[in-house]
């Protein structure tokens, strides 16, 4: 059986994304941390994984808001490439 890609998203204030890697890695899964500006030049990275994994932590410093400026930039730049993730049968996974 082939080992599931995992992709987490880094953020500036993002800080569980290593003990996550580190979970689905002892889980049997292959993981990339990809920064938030490398997957919104190229949304279509997504599609070559079955899992897409925000992890929790105070996403820029949660000055403005807890999570608005990440959550605001997810679902107006990377929505539509979020929702055909999800269609295609995928895991979107998001750790407070």
């Amino acid at each position: 059986m082939p080992k599931p890609r995992v992709l987490i998203l880094r953020s500036p204030g993002t800080n569980c994304n290593e003990e996550t890697a580190h979970a689905f890695q002892l889980a049997g899964a292959v993981c990339e941390q990809l920064h938030i500006a490398q997957l919104l030049e190229a949304p279509q990275r997504l599609a070559g994984y079955q899992v897409f994994c925000l992890p929790g932590g105070f996403s820029y410093g949660d000055d403005v808001a807890a999570g608005k400026i990440l959550a605001n930039q997810v679902r107006l730049r990377l929505g539509d490439a979020c929702r055909r993730f999800r269609d295609a049968g995928n895991l979107l996974l998001g750790i407070c």
